[in-house]
């Protein structure tokens, strides 16, 4: 199993840069000024972390969870354990089994100066949106209102180009669409940045415009189909078609089919006010806030990361989330072998590999991962404030193969 495991990180999440991240790749200072720079930060970027003080957790097992209590105990201390060796880490760290919450525990500050995390704060969870999105199209199949072999000329009829009439829905999902990112685009060009704020200031449809001129702009540099190159582009469509199927917007279609269903009280979207929008950036070794940086003030608008990554939860209500998955209530065993048989080992928002199905995301300064085995019923939720990809799947694996070993064990 840690073998599995270790293939699994390493051919879908080892690096959060090329493959799961909401941005794939960390964007340079904008300009070559300071004024580009948060100057609300300390100028010699200390940074102050300290771990929350949670109380023990009263761990009653109920029937749905195979494990004992001293699997449990063990399972609690070797978190505990892996996470001592991360003393900067800042966020929260669940973990389940069934219907058990068996691990729970926040670490750092929402900001400098700021409150501690705790098990109720706000994080932005990136790509993890994307599992969502996926699953919309999964639904919107189901009622017969697409088909995965649609092309998508079919859904942006007014753009001329001849390589749109090549791309399916299935690519989009699997991203094999030979598409760019266009995330990168604008955050690495200064003109096409302030070009997409302007339209943002205008409207919401003015800002989805921009974005899905800049997508069909930048082209295809593969045939589709034929490899898989993780885009931000591919969702963000996805994201446009859900709107033009359902009647609804992305939102309210996710808070209805989803966040409802799930009982997920907790969860919004960028832009919303719930997420403090303050994180520490380790690209620039300081805190930043949207008040004066110029690639968070497009981050928080609702239109940019959208359907590739607009979501904002907290750790409990995304572990409601992965409780949905790993049961019947949306994915029968029909669904569960059409998102694992692509090729690509990604489809429908999911990276996946036999029964496991996981996901990491990052925005700015939020960085995220999550994981669900429905074989063992066991689930992996871990949000940040500091953009703490680089040695999330490190702590991923060292905290969640003992509760699967465990739980295979108990079986």
């Amino acid at each position: 199993m840690k073998k599995l495991l270790s293939v699994i990180l390493s051919a879908s999440i080892l690096s959060f840069v090329t493959l799961c991240g909401c941005m794939d790749s960390i964007s340079m200072p904008f300009g070559n000024t300071s004024e580009d720079v948060s100057e609300s930060a300390p100028d010699d970027g200390e940074v102050e972390f300290y771990h929350q003080s949670n109380p023990e957790i009263n761990i009653e097992v109920p029937s749905t969870s195979p494990l004992s209590q001293s699997q449990i105990d063990e399972i609690v201390k070797n978190a505990d354990s892996v996470l001592a060796q991360y003393p900067e880490f800042s966020g929260t760290v669940l973990m389940s089994s069934g219907n058990q919450i068996i691990y729970e525990k926040s670490f750092g500050k929402t900001g400098k100066g700021s409150d501690e995390n705790c098990n109720e704060t706000y994080y932005q969870i990136g790509s993890v949106t994307k599992q969502f999105t996926g699953t919309a199209i999964l639904l919107l199949e189901r009622e017969g209102k697409l088909n995965t072999s649609d092309t998508i000329d079919k859904y942006f009829p007014g753009y001329d180009y001849d390589f749109i009439k090549e791309i399916k829905i299935s690519h989009l999902l699997e991203m094999s669409a030979g598409m760019g990112d266009y995330m990168e685009i604008i955050e690495g060009n200064q003109e096409i940045l302030d070009n997409y704020l302007k339209a943002a200031k205008k409207s919401e449809d003015e800002a989805k415009k921009f974005i899905v001129d800049t997508i069909f702009g930048a082209g295809i540099s593969t045939t589709p189909g034929t490899v898989y190159t993780y885009s931000n582009s591919a969702y963000y469509l996805l994201g446009l078609i859900i709107e033009q199927l359902s009647g609804l917007s992305y939102r309210d279609y996710l808070q209805q089919n989803f966040f409802d269903l799930a009982d997920m009280k907790d969860t919004y979207f960028v832009g919303d006010g719930m997420d403090n929008q303050t994180g520490y950036s380790y690209y620039q070794s300081k805190y930043v806030s949207d008040e004066d940086d110029k690639y968070l003030k497009a981050e928080g608008d609702y239109p940019y990361l959208f359907s590739a990554g607009s979501v904002v939860s907290t750790a409990e209500d995304v572990n409601k989330w992965l409780d949905v998955v790993v049961s019947d209530e949306i994915f029968s065993a029909a669904d569960r072998q059409k998102i694992e048989k692509s090729l690509m080992l990604y489809n429908y928002g999911w990276n996946t590999s036999d029964n496991m199905w996981h996901h990491s995301g990052r925005t700015y300064v939020y960085s995220s991962q999550v994981f669900a085995d429905y074989h063992t019923d066991t689930k992996l939720v871990i949000l940040t404030n500091i953009a703490f990809y680089d040695s999330l799947n490190q702590i991923s694996l060292g905290v969640y193969l003992p509760l699967v070993n465990a739980a295979k064990s108990a079986k």
